[in-house]
């Protein structure tokens, strides 16, 4: 499912916010177009607060009967989904791509709660833009049918990737990604004869992990030009 966040927040609340997250410590952190801005699988590490370019976020509580969802932001926003499982303690899967060349401040989720807690403006200017944001998030939870299969594919294999071989079987990732064996070799047999992938019992390995990229980011593009215009 897809759930967008591009918004753009009134100018006051997005500086009101930038300036309180660095007072309060944050750090600034820089990528690239494609890569992976942050990724983790439990507690939040740090609340997400972009300053410029545009990020893509795959997330989803750790039960796994619950589906993968994307969100957006944009310069100015936060990460919700990050920014709700930091206030709740709770724990969340989480994977961002950056969109575009970006920045983002990075906040510790302890300096994150006593800011809420001690700064009256800052909370106002973060639960004001997600109440703007919360209709569209909640329309497109709703309504939006699921991400392509070959995109869930293209990034669960480059989640788990890293710099090894991946051991999973096909039942193994048809279970993750909600879906049937049958539909998940189909798809792999895809990728292998595109030799984006070499595949050997229980074992694959991403051999050219710039289509699947590819494959990621021109899935959203068109996604991204309507949600711009909103």
């Amino acid at each position: 499912m897809h759930v967008d966040q591009t918004i753009n927040p009134e100018p006051i609340a997005a500086e009101t916010l930038e300036q309180a997250v660095l007072d309060a410590g944050g750090v600034l952190n820089s990528g690239a177009e494609g890569s992976v801005a942050f990724s983790w699988d439990g507690r939040p590490r740090a609340f997400i607060l972009l300053r410029t370019g545009k990020i893509t976020v795959r997330f989803r509580t750790r039960e796994r009967t619950v589906p993968w969802a994307e969100c957006r932001a944009s310069a100015g926003q936060d990460c919700m989904p990050v920014t709700a499982a930091i206030l709740s303690d709770r724990e969340i899967a989480v994977r961002a791509t950056c969109r575009a060349p970006s920045t983002w401040i990075e906040l510790s989720p302890t300096s994150l709660v006593l800011l809420v807690h001690t700064n009256p403006a800052f909370r106002r200017a973060l639960f004001a833009q997600h109440a703007q944001r919360l209709p569209t998030f909640f329309a497109r939870i709703s309504g939006a049918d699921a991400l392509s299969f070959d995109r869930r594919l293209a990034e669960w294999l480059l989640a788990k990737a890293g710099d090894a071989e991946i051991r999973a079987t096909h039942q193994q990732i048809a279970a993750e990604l909600l879906t049937a064996r049958e539909v998940v070799s189909r798809h792999l047999k895809v990728f292998a004869d595109r030799d984006w992938i070499e595949q050997a019992r229980g074992r694959i390995t991403v051999t050219n992990p710039e289509a699947l990229t590819r494959l990621v980011l021109d899935a959203a593009e068109p996604e991204t030009r309507d949600s711009d215009n909103q």
